[in-house]
Formats: structure tokens, sequence, C-alpha cells
């Protein structure tokens, strides 16, 4: 059997817009990018960006590359893309949410130690630092998402040069104004934008 063609990637973020934000002000939100099964072993891997939301928009692709950068990565064929928005945060609702992602990624790393060290004694030894740590940081309370948005795609339609990539956001609460219910759950409310380029 033929061994399957990788394909390097570099994804930045470029745009966040949610048009249910549109008259709120500035506020700093998380943005949290989860790529689903990139490549053959790897179930999950995610990036979390901290933004400010003026009205709703983030035109991110003008930020450092150094905040804009989500992943340089190998994918091979279909993959997917889940994206997540959270409430707007305080300071230290902002330091408690990183905490909660920080605790995430540890969880996901001890169960990828366990599964390259091959002796089930050491395995066992080699992960304990890493869950506790992990259970440590998940004691923080997740913050709310407010907005989320999955897409499949597949390695072989990126070249080197840019792609954009749109990913529909649906609303995951319920808005009122006066009474009236203005969104429910599962409504469209904007979307976010990465560009991803072959490496």
């Amino acid at each position: 059997m033929a061994a399957k063609q990788k394909t390097d990637l570099e994804i930045t973020l470029a745009r966040v817009q949610m048009p249910s934000l549109g008259k709120t002000g500035s506020h700093q939100h998380v943005v949290t990018v989860e790529l689903i099964y990139p490549r053959l072993g790897i179930a999950s891997k995610s990036s979390a960006k901290t933004v400010v939301l003026k009205n709703g928009i983030c035109e991110a692709d003008l930020l450092p590359w150094t905040r804009k950068i989500c992943f340089k990565e190998s994918f091979e064929g279909n993959f997917g893309i889940h994206v997540t928005v959270s409430e707007r945060l305080s300071a230290t609702q902002l330091r408690k949410a990183m905490r909660f992602i920080a605790g995430k990624s540890l969880d996901i790393g001890a169960d990828a130690v366990e599964d390259a060290i091959p002796m089930p004694v050491v395995d066992e030894i080699a992960v304990q630092p890493l869950i506790y740590l992990s259970k440590q940081l998940l004691t923080t309370t997740q913050a709310k998402i407010i907005a989320e948005g999955y897409l499949d795609l597949k390695a072989g339609q990126f070249s080197d040069t840019p792609s954009l990539i749109s990913i529909p956001l649906l609303s995951c609460r319920k808005i009122a104004v006066n009474g009236k219910q203005i969104m429910k759950e599962n409504d469209p409310d904007g979307s976010v934008e990465l560009s991803a380029v072959a490496i």
C-alpha cells in the first residue's frame, strides 16, 4: 500500500466577525481553533487566541504573526476544524480561561505520551506528572462558549498560495431585547476566517 502524501500547512487567524456583538464596544474573547484528525494517530490539536472584538469584529490578519499563528502541522487526507468563541472576558476571567485550556492541552498530551511508550509500567509513570497538573488546572471553570462552527476539509486542496478558510458560526445562546427574542441557539452568527498555506 502506497504511503499517504502529507501536506505541511501554516494556519493563521485572519478575521472574526459576530453580528450579534455589533454594538457592544471592545471586549476580550478567546477564540479556540481545534484540528480534528489532521493525520493518522492524531485525534485532536488545539490553539487558543485572545482577541479583541470591536463591535463584533477583529481583523486578525493585521496582528503580528506571533499573535495570529495557530498551527504549523502536517496533514493527510480528510480532516476537520472546530472553532469556538468565548463570552467576553475580564482580565481575571481571561486568566482562568487560559488555565482551563492549558489543563485540557496537558490532558491530551498525557494520552499522547502514554500511547508513545509501549511499556505498560513505564508509560503510567511517565504520564503521572502531566495528569496531576492537568487536573489542577481543570478545576478552573471553563469560559462560556457563545458561538461555534465546524468545517470539513481535505489536505490536498491547499497550495503555496494562501487560501482563506471561512468557518460559519452558529450561536450557542439565546438573545432577547425588550422581551423579544432576536437570536436563538443554532442561528447563524458570523464566521471565523483562517488563512492556510502549504509550506
